[in-house]
């Protein structure tokens, strides 16, 4: 013998918003994800043959030490 129940069950308005909220918060967190890591995701499907940016150093005058004024006599 089994015996069948009605379950009843409820959803309010605000279960429809926090699935929302889920929603748009897992596609916010997927695209930061992806930001933070777009060098290494680049990497597995590039081809290897870029360069760099970081190979070359330039320096600029904002980075450049101060020169000293010498004291004229």
């Amino acid at each position: 013998m089994t015996s069948l129940q009605t379950t009843l069950a409820y959803l309010d308005a605000g279960s429809g918003s926090m699935i929302l909220q889920l929603l748009v918060g897992g596609f916010a967190a997927a695209g930061v994800a992806m930001k933070m890591y777009w060098k290494r995701i680049k990497g597995i499907f590039g081809r290897g043959d870029d360069d760099d940016d970081t190979s070359t150093v330039t320096t600029t005058a904002a980075d450049a030490p101060a020169e000293r004024d010498a004291p004229q006599s």
